[in-house]
């Protein structure tokens, strides 16, 4: 069932329930009004009649030729007394149209006044005594214009439940189609967007309702997946450019060498040359598996370690003063804390090393003098490690694309690399709920500081 009509029965439902117990609660008003009356006008009848012919002793003839001198008698009206042995001794007409039961006239004795309806003819019996002795008086009569009115009542409300019930229906339909109107236009602009127009976006109105958040939420959407879009097709054109030229090379070589026969030296130096491009490309091979193994989704496998960053630092600096002489880095502590839980965080110390490594190793190769520095601060809730050298600046517009995947700038154009380590870095801090960052400018220090939280 579509969201317009599920609105529109509830609309129609809430208002018709309504609508129904307002209804409901006026007949109810009215037929307990118009009984009400109506039995107080047989009350007054009865008491009248055992007045005067029990009390006052008038004869009964009488009595009943007073009764159709009078003026406001009831549609088949009348009135019957009964002696304490449930006889007869008076009736307004000859022959009573309703007989009644000594049952009922024991249970007007006992509750000496009691109102009843039997068949379409309303009662009233009232007790009387007199000399010892107890009667029963019982005025009936048919309220032929009150049981009209009430019919006529629910025929009109009826009519009138139907009608605003289906104005209801109609106005709801009408409305809901209108508030729904905007989704529409939503879902045909997102449906036409992709794959034909991905920087179309929706538009976003003056008003500050419900679906104008609605559109700026999906366009903050639409612009992550565009710009996922763009790394993906930028992350495969740049592993095709770097897969393909040693592969390129590789094949290159190889067809040369089997163009004539060469001498044993010219074979072992093809050889060794295809072993450096295959080195290559099993470096870069295995760096797109860190890359790919690095997912959110994993986080609770593998951040099992209790990882103390200080040992962490200085296992990283012997490791990347390892890999190159002239690599030299500084490490400062700063003031320790007293509690060595601090020093600590929860997180995988094989990732964390590699982020470091990448971070610090990057730092020496930019650098000037191939130094880099490393400073630490640590507090309760907070380790942030920054790593800063001295070079030249990253330009301002490569800075946004420097933790993409595969990005290389024009400085780094001529070095050995793949443009995967800041990537890797981002990700494993991003897994450990931190962040990192860089900032670099001209005559300054290039610094990138890396924030993890307990």
């Amino acid at each position: 069932m579509t969201i317009r009509n599920r609105l529109t029965l509830r609309f129609t439902g809430l208002v018709s329930s309504i609508l129904l117990l307002t209804f409901v609660s006026i007949y109810a008003f009215c037929w307990y009004f118009i009984s009400s009356d109506f039995y107080r006008r047989l009350d007054r009848k009865a008491m009248t009649t055992g007045e005067l012919l029990i009390r006052h002793k008038i004869d009964a003839q009488v009595i009943q030729q007073l009764g159709r001198l009078r003026k406001d008698h009831l549609p088949n009206q009348n009135i019957v007394v009964y002696d304490q042995r449930d006889s007869i001794v008076f009736s307004a007409i000859e022959v009573p149209i309703i007989p009644l039961s000594k049952a009922l006239l024991a249970e007007i004795r006992q509750a000496r006044q009691k109102d009843f309806r039997q068949e379409s003819y309303y009662l009233s019996g009232i007790r009387f005594r007199a000399d010892s002795e107890q009667y029963v008086v019982v005025a009936s009569a048919q309220n032929a214009y009150g049981d009209e009115f009430l019919g006529h009542l629910v025929l009109s409300l009826t009519g009138l439940f139907c009608l605003i019930a289906a104005i209801t229906a109609l106005s709801g339909w009408a409305f809901a189609g209108d508030a729904l109107r905007p989704m529409q236009v939503i879902d045909q602009t997102v449906s036409d967007i992709f794959p034909r127009n991905q920087d179309e976006r929706l538009f976003v109105s003056q008003e500050d309702d419900e679906i104008s958040r609605l559109s700026i939420t999906i366009n903050q959407l639409l612009d992550r997946v565009g710009d996922s879009f763009r790394l993906q097709r930028m992350f495969v054109a740049n592993v095709s450019h770097e897969l393909r030229n040693p592969l390129t090379q590789i094949n290159s070589q190889l067809e040369v060498s089997l163009l004539k026969e060469r001498e044993p030296e010219s074979y072992r130096q093809t050889i060794r040359s295809v072993l450096e491009d295959v080195g290559n490309l099993t470096a870069l091979t295995h760096e797109l598996l860190q890359l790919s193994q690095v997912n959110q989704d994993d986080a609770a496998t593998l951040l099992t370690h209790t990882v103390r960053l200080d040992e962490l630092i200085w296992d990283v600096r012997d490791e990347v003063a390892a890999i190159q002489p002239r690599y030299q880095v500084t490490v400062e502590l700063g003031t320790l804390p007293d509690d060595p839980d601090l020093l600590t965080i929860q997180g995988n110390r094989t990732l964390l090393g590699t982020a470091l490594k990448n971070l610090i190793e990057n730092a020496c190769k930019f650098s000037e003098d191939g130094r880099a520095l490393v400073q630490t601060h640590f507090d309760q809730r907070t380790v942030q490690i920054r790593i800063s050298n001295k070079g030249d600046a990253i330009p301002d517009a490569d800075k946004p694309y420097i933790f993409q995947p595969f990005y290389r700038s024009r400085q780094t154009a001529d070095l050995k690399g793949y443009g995967v380590g800041l990537s890797l870095v981002d990700r494993i801090v991003r897994l450990h709920g931190g962040q990192v960052s860089g900032t670099s400018e001209p005559g300054n220090l290039t610094v990138f500081t890396v924030d993890l939280y307990r």
